[in-house]
């Protein structure tokens, strides 16, 4: 697999998520019951998955490595914008989520922050797939570049608790798959 469909297939992944946030968002919006813990794991994936660990693919290796080719510049400087747009969402996230948890009645903004999340996902990962498509389509990468990108990558996975980490972020993806206020 090369290093530019590694991340369009994180993107399938961090889709799945967003999915998971919109229906959230939508259930509390009903004010349907949702666990608390429930949302946690859905923040918790936004942090270490998306953030940490695909984010963290993009920004440390495969943007630097690209940036300087075919005026890719000014796409690669929008994506780091809307990174930090989406650590910031995440964060309110977390935060208003806390309070919920502290006995702070934080329904309606966690609501909101989980929709802004899924929203950005939507928008964010659509325009980065359409970057990879030029990428892919006008063979920015050589082959030598994109082994050493798949050799970048696996410490990135070393960073947030290896191809274990993963796994369990992916299970967890699962399991909110299969609860019951996703049904």
């Amino acid at each position: 697999m090369s290093a530019t469909q590694d991340l369009k297939e994180d993107h399938i992944i961090v889709r799945r998520l967003g999915s998971i946030a919109q229906k959230c968002s939508n259930k509390l919006s009903a004010n349907k019951p949702i666990p608390l813990e429930d949302i946690k794991i859905i923040s918790v994936i936004i942090e270490e998955f998306v953030d940490s660990f695909h984010h963290g693919k993009e920004e440390k290796v495969y943007f630097p490595e690209t940036e300087d080719r075919d005026n890719f510049a000014e796409d690669i400087r929008k994506f780091l914008i809307e990174h930090e747009l989406g650590r910031r969402i995440a964060r309110m996230l977390s935060r208003h989520l806390d309070s919920w948890q502290k006995g702070t009645d934080s329904r309606e903004p966690v609501a909101r922050f989980l929709k802004s999340y899924a929203v950005f996902i939507a928008d964010h990962t659509g325009k980065e797939d359409k970057f990879f498509d030029l990428v892919e389509e006008n063979g920015i990468l050589s082959n030598e570049e994109n082994a050493m990108l798949i050799q970048h990558y696996e410490s990135c996975h070393k960073q947030i608790g290896g191809k274990i980490r993963i796994e369990q972020m992916i299970k967890l993806i699962d399991y909110l798959e299969n609860r019951d206020w996703m049904k």
